[in-house]
Parts: structure tokens; sequence; C-alpha cells
């Protein structure tokens, strides 16, 4: 058990407090706005970097949103089971909305690394302390009575470099793959959105009932080129062990997690068998953009029958997987979805849709540039799950002092 002493949040931040919005009515509070504003939703438990909107000083000025610095450690007070208690650290100079609590470390005392750390060991004993109503929240009194364990400063300073470490590296490896997805759906949209591609200049442009397209392209349907839930696994014929995919493991464009499990235990809707290239499309609230493409699954995985399981028939999934995560499609699957509290789409939906097919030498040719960097993207989303287990793994045996610095330290130099 650690010696390390439990100490009151209010006892080792200069301000702990939550931001605010200006009205949206004001059009000066926003349009040419500098000054990053952040929302909960924007929160990924390390360096706050993508950030939708920005707010001008007059919003700031006359709103409860405040200027937090650099190091500012955030919490979301709000949310479902993924969002709430969700945290980030501000890597610029921002503001936030009212859904965030903001903690400003006193560096006299504390470490704002090593306090954004402390604070996550102990995140499930904060969640203990959520308020459930109809939308579950944490207070800003709350977090300030919070208490985390404060080793001395200068072990506070090396616990935080050895952690940071690992989500340094990690961060490294997210870049990466957003240059990927940008590279690979810049040229999509250029070459199958735009028209201009190879060639294009020779090839005239017809009208058809769908609209200006180039000679020889033609639409079907993804009924047509693709299989749709084309297969389901049955208790009769089921595996023992069983990798399943849920819904709330999926966000855009990746898998989350998947849970390994007995077959017996897993939940009856684990039901869509999925292989190499497989996409997922949740069926809930389409504007979320829960969608993402399975490579290389280990064998029996399966996902919810929440989501709708596309296999390319007729094209390759490169292809496929571009064209239905298009701002278009998406709105495509908005406009169709059924129901007012959890609007929906089904299978049929997506059978009706149309996709565009170009010659196959196109396709051919895009998919060789892209698949592959949707396969590189994917190891590297792997190599970071792993990574961030061995940061998992050390984070309470650092803090609670049941692993000595030293050897933490020798064992990220291994791993490096």
């Amino acid at each position: 058990m650690s010696d390390y002493p439990l100490i009151p949040l209010r006892d080792l931040c200069t301000t702990i407090n939550s931001g605010g919005t200006p009205s949206r009515r004001e059009p000066g509070f926003w349009v040419g706005g500098a000054i990053p504003w952040i929302k909960t939703g924007e929160l990924n438990d390390w360096k706050v970097q993508s950030i939708e909107e920005r707010i001008t000083e007059a919003g700031l000025n006359n709103s409860s949103a405040k200027l937090y610095p650099s190091g500012t450690i955030l919490i979301a007070m709000y949310g479902d089971g993924r969002t709430i208690t969700t945290m980030g650290i501000v890597d610029t100079p921002a503001a936030t909305n009212q859904a965030c609590c903001a903690l400003i470390a006193n560096s006299a005392v504390c470490d704002p690394i090593y306090l954004f750390y402390a604070i996550k060991e102990r995140r499930h004993e904060l969640l203990n302390l959520v308020v459930a109503g109809a939308q579950r929240n944490l207070s800003v009194g709350t977090i300030r009575n919070f208490p985390v364990r404060l080793p001395p400063l200068p072990t506070q300073r090396r616990i935080a470099s050895i952690l940071r470490a690992y989500d340094d590296l990690i961060e490294v490896d997210r870049r990466r793959i957003a240059v990927l997805e940008e590279m690979a759906r810049g040229l999509f949209e250029e070459w199958f959105v735009r028209f201009r591609f190879p060639g294009h200049e020779q090839v005239p442009i017809l009208d058809t009932p769908n609209g200006p397209l180039p000679e020889g392209w033609r639409y079907d349907t993804l009924g047509n080129v693709s299989g749709i839930n084309a297969a389901s696994l049955r208790p009769a014929n089921a595996p023992s062990e069983i990798g399943y995919i849920d819904i709330s493991s999926v966000s855009p464009g990746k898998i989350d997690a998947i849970n390994h499990m007995p077959f017996a235990e897993a939940p009856g809707r684990a039901r869509r068998i999925v292989t190499d290239g497989s996409i997922l499309w949740s069926n809930v609230r389409p504007n979320r953009r829960s969608f993402a493409v399975v490579l290389d699954p280990t064998p029996e995985i399966v996902a919810s029958t929440g989501f709708t399981v596309l296999d390319a028939r007729e094209t390759s999934f490169a292809y496929l997987y571009y064209w239905v995560t298009t701002d278009n499609f998406v709105g495509y699957l908005v406009g169709n979805a059924q129901g007012a509290a959890y609007p929906a789409v089904t299978a049929a939906t997506f059978e009706r849709a149309a996709i565009l097919l170009p010659p196959s030498i196109l396709v051919e040719r895009f998919t060789d540039f892209a698949e592959p960097m949707l396969r590189l993207a994917d190891s590297l989303r792997k190599t970071n799950g792993s990574l961030a287990a061995s940061r998992d793994l050390l984070l309470p045996r650092l803090i609670s002092g049941q692993l000595s610095v030293a050897q933490a330290e020798r064992e990220l130099e291994e791993a490096a």
C-alpha cells in the first residue's frame, strides 16, 4: 500500500471552475473568432488538438467563458458513459463550455502532467460520485473535494515523464493515421466526386438521369454490388470463444475495442459474422458516423445486430468504404432514419442506396493506393492499443508506489 497521502484537488490547484458558452444569437461572439473553444466531445484523454469552434474576444468577455493557459486539465462533467470524466490537457490557451471542469495546478506543489495522471488513476472513484438523473453529471464542488495521491514533487515529475512518453508515442501514431486517412479520402474525392481522375480530359461528360457522369460510369444499388448482413452466427455451430464488436465500441473510422468472451456469455445480438474488409455501420443515429472497416480479424469475430455489415462483391472494399463514409452518403442515411428519440436505419436502407461505379481500372488503381493505407492505419491503431495497455498497467502501480520509478524507467527503455 502506498505511503503517498491523499490530498483534495482544491489544495493542489490555483483554479478549479467551469467554462461557458457565448450567446449563439450574437454573431460577433463567434464570427472570425480566434480563441479555441473546447467541448467535452473533443476531450480525448490527452492533449486537446481537434477543436471545431472558436470565439472572439467579445464572446469571451461577455459570457462565463474563461481563457485557460496551456497545461490546464479538463474533465467532462456531463454525458453518457463514454463522455463523463473523459479528460484532456489544454495544449494552447483556450476556452471551454460549461460542461468542462478546468483545473490549473499549483506548480509549487504539484506537477500538472502528474496531476492529470493522478486523477485518471482514480477515475473509477470519481465515476462513483456521478449524480444520476435526466443527465448524469458531476459538480465543480465534487471535483474540488476529490482527493488524489501526492508523492514528493521530484517523484511526481519522474512519474509524469514515464507515462507521458507512452502518450506521446500514441499521439505520433494518431497523427500518422490522420495523414493516411486524409490522403486516401482526398484522392477518393478528387477522382470520384470531382471527376478529376487520370485521363479525365479525354473522357466526355454525359447528361444522365442521375446527373452529369463521365462516359462509362454508372450508378447501381448497394444491394447489387455488396453483401449486406451476408452471414450470421448460429448457436448450433458457434465456437466456444468469440470476439464481439458492440455498437459502443465503434467510433468514426475505428474500432475501439473487441471484447473476447465465451460464446455462451455473449449478448443475443452478437450475430453478424465479419471478415477481412467487412464494413460496419451503426444503424442507430447515423449522424454520429459510427462506422469502421474490419481488417485482419482473428477467427470468429462477430458484430452486434445493431450494425449493418457490408461486404464488397462487385468492387473493392477500399472503394466501398470510402463511398459509404462520404458526407453525401451520411446525409442519405440521416435523411432516411426513422424514429424521434433514436433515429435509425435498417439493412433495407443500405440495400437501396446508390453507389457510383467507375471503370474497374480506376477502382483498381485507387485500391492499390488506398488499401495499404487502410491496413497501415489499422496496424498503427493496434500498436497504440498495446502502448495504451502498457501505460494503463504502469499507471496504478507507479502512483500507488507498488512499482519503483527506477524500474518503470528501465521498462520504458526496453519498450522503446
